[in-house]
C-alpha cells in the first residue's frame, strides 16, 4: 500500500510535510534537503529565512525554537533538526563561545518540550563533533594555522619536542582566541552529551552526531568523541545515536532517514569500488578510511545489506583508479544501469587533488553516453559530503519507487546540478576563477565588496559550460525553464544554482 508521503509533490505539498532546521543558509544544508525530499515526493516546512542567519551573523535560535513550538502539527509527519542551529545559531555559530552554555541547553530543551506536546511525531536531530580549524576569515586568518596545529596535536601522547611545538603555537594565539576555542569546544561536548541522553528517554527517535572536518587521528576531537561514544554505551541507544564523519551533508541524511522510516521501508544496498584498494584509500579531512565512512553512511540511512538484487548501488570512483581501470568500471556501471540497476555515483577522485584525474570520471560517464542514467552523483569536499549526498538522493529515488510515485523530474534536475556544480564549477571554472582573483588582490574567502564583480565573472565562465552540458546529457527527455547561479556566501567555495527542467513527453 501507498503511503500518502510517497505522493507526488505537487498534489501532497499541502498534506505531507516534515519540517525542517537546516544547519544554516548554504545550499548544500539549506536547499539540498529539500531537493531530496522533493526526489522522495515528501515537502520541507523551513523556518522563514532571515531567522537562518548569514556566513558569520548566527541565525535567531530562540525564534526558531519558538517556530518549532508553533507548527500547526495537524499533517507533520516528522521533525528533522540541525542541533547546531538550534543550540548556537549555526554551524559556524558552533565554532565560537558567544552562545553560553546555559542558553545553549534552554534552546535544545524545546526538543523536549515539542515531544512531549506531541508524542506521536518522531524528532530527528543532527549535530557535530566541532572542527580542529576555526572559520577562515580575515578576523581568524593571523592565527588559523597556529590553532589548527595545536588542536591536531594536543591530544597526542607528547614528548618533548611536540611539547616545544605546542609551545610555539600556543604562542602565536592570541589569549582571548584560544579560550574562546576551548569553551566553545567544552560547551558543544556538553550538548552533544545532552542529545545522547535525550535519545536514551526518547526524547529524540533518531540522533547523529557527526565528525565534522578533522584529519587527524590525534586532535582534541578524540576525546570528545570518545566521551559520547561511552556515554551513548552506557545509556545502550544502539540503534537511535549514530557517530561517524561528516556535517554538512547530514541534513539530507536525517531527512531521507526520516522518510525512510515513514514509510516503513528501508532499500537493500551494496557497496561498488571502482579499484580495490578504494575501501581504505584517506581523506585528509576525516580521520577514518573512506570504507569506514561509507558504513557509517549505511547506518545513518538504516540500509539494508543488499540481497540478489539490490534497490541501489552506491558506485565509488576511489582515489589512484587507472584509466583502465576506470574505463572498466564505467563499461559495467553503464551496463548494469541500462538494465535497470539503480546507482548512485559518488566521485573520490578529489582525495589524490589531481584536477585531470577528477575529471575523468564524468567524462568517462559522458563518452559512454551514461551520464543520464546514474540516480544521483556527487563529488565535492569530503567523503562524508559526498557519499551522503549521492546516498540520500539514491535512497530517495529509491523509496519513490517502492511507492510506485514517479519523481524522475525531481531526481534529473538534482543530478543536473550536481553535475554543473561538482563537476563543471568545482574542476573547470574555480580554479581559474580563483587564480584570476587572488591576482587581483582579492580573498576568495571573503569577497566583501568585490563579491558582485566575482559573481559576474563566475557566470559568464559557468553559464554557457552549463548549457553544454545540459544539450550533451539531458536535452533528448527534458527541456531547460530556468538556470540561475549565484555566490550565496560571498566567497568562490560554493555556488547556489536554481534550475527548472521540464519533460518534453
Amino acid at each position: 500500500m501507498a503511503l500518502a508521503i510517497g505522493a507526488p509533490l505537487a498534489a501532497a505539498a499541502a498534506d505531507v510535510q516534515l519540517a525542517f532546521v537546516p544547519m544554516d543558509d548554504r545550499p548544500a544544508t539549506e536547499l539540498f534537503p529539500q531537493q531530496t525530499a522533493a526526489i522522495c515526493g515528501a515537502h520541507l516546512l523551513l523556518p522563514p529565512q532571515p531567522l537562518l542567519g548569514h556566513f558569520t551573523q548566527a541565525g535567531d535560535a530562540d525564534a526558531i525554537g519558538q517556530w518549532l513550538s508553533d507548527l500547526d502539527t495537524t499533517s507533520l509527519r516528522a521533525v528533522v533538526v540541525s542541533a547546531d542551529m538550534l543550540a548556537y545559531g549555526g554551524l559556524i555559530a558552533s565554532r565560537i563561545a558567544a552562545t553560553p552554555l546555559a542558553t545553549a541547553r534552554a534552546r535544545i530543551a524545546a526538543l523536549t518540550r515539542f515531544h512531549q506536546a506531541h508524542p506521536a511525531i518522531p524528532i530527528y536531530v543532527f549535530g557535530t563533533v566541532m572542527r580542529l580549524a576555526p572559520t577562515e576569515t580575515p578576523q581568524t586568518e593571523p592565527y588559523l594555522d597556529a590553532l589548527t596545529s595545536f588542536a591536531r596535536s594536543a591530544g597526542a601522547q607528547a614528548g618533548t619536542d611536540e611539547q616545544t611545538a605546542l609551545a610555539g603555537w600556543r604562542a602565536q594565539i592570541p589569549d582571548a582566541a584560544y579560550w574562546d576555542y576551548i569553551g566553545a569546544r567544552a560547551r558543544d561536548l556538553d550538548i552533544d552529551e545532552m542529545l545522547v541522553r535525550m535519545a536514551a528517554v526518547g526524547d529524540i527517535a533518531w540522533l547523529a552526531v557527526t565528525q565534522d572536518d578533522a584529519g587527524s587521528p590525534d586532535g582534541l576531537q578524540v576525546s570528545d568523541r570518545s566521551a559520547l561514544v561511552n556515554a551513548a554505551n552506557a545509556l545502550d541507544v544502539r540503534g537511535r545515536v549514530f557517530f561517524g564523519p561528516g556535517a554538512d551533508e547530514m541534513g539530507m541524511v536525517a531527512v531521507t532517514r526520516a522518510i525512510e522510516d515513514e514509510a516503513r521501508w528501508h532499500p537493500q544496498a551494496e557497496i561498488a569500488y571502482s579499484v580495490a584498494t578504494g575501501r581504505s584509500a584517506q581523506d585528509p579531512l576525516e580521520d577514518i578510511p573512506v570504507g569506514g565512512t561509507l558504513e557509517a553512511a549505511f547506518r545513518e540511512l538504516g540500509l539494508r545489506e543488499a540481497g540478489a538484487r539490490p534497490d541501489i548501488r552506491l558506485a565509488v570512483f576511489a582515489p589512484s583508479t587507472s584509466a583502465q581501470e576506470r574505463s572498466q568500471f564505467v563499461a559495467r556501471l553503464a551496463a548494469d544501469m541500462r538494465a535497470g540497476t539503480p546507482v548512485a555515483i559518488v566521485d573520490l577522485s578529489f582525495i589524490d587533488d589531481d584536477i585531470a584525474q577528477e575529471r575523468a570520471a564524468f567524462e568517462a560517464l559522458q563518452a559512454a553516453q551514461a551520464a543520464a542514467l546514474p540516480t544521483s552523483f556527487a563529488s565535492w569536499n569530503t567523503t562524508a559530503n559526498s557519499a551522503g549526498t549521492a546516498l540520500s538522493a539514491g535512497v530517495c529515488a529509491a523509496v519513490a519507487t517502492h511507492e510506485g510515485v514517479d519523481t524522475a523530474l525531481a531526481r534529473t534536475n538534482f543530478l543536473f546540478d550536481r553535475y554543473v556544480d561538482d563537476y563543471a564549477y568545482r574542476l573547470l571554472v574555480r580554479p581559474g576563477l580563483n587564480a584570476q582573483l587572488r591576482g587581483d588582490g582579492f580573498d576568495t574567502y571573503a569577497l566583501g565588496a568585490h563579491a558582485a564583480q566575482a559573481q559576474s565573472q563566475m557566470r559568464a565562465q559557468l553559464w554557457p559550460l552549463a548549457l553544454d552540458l545540459f544539450d550533451a546529457t539531458f536535452a533528448g527527455q527534458w527541456d531547460q525553464r530556468e538556470l540561475s547561479m549565484y555566490l550565496p556566501w560571498q566567497r568562490t567555495f560554493e555556488i547556489q544554482l536554481n534550475t527548472t527542467l521540464a519533460s518534453k513527453r
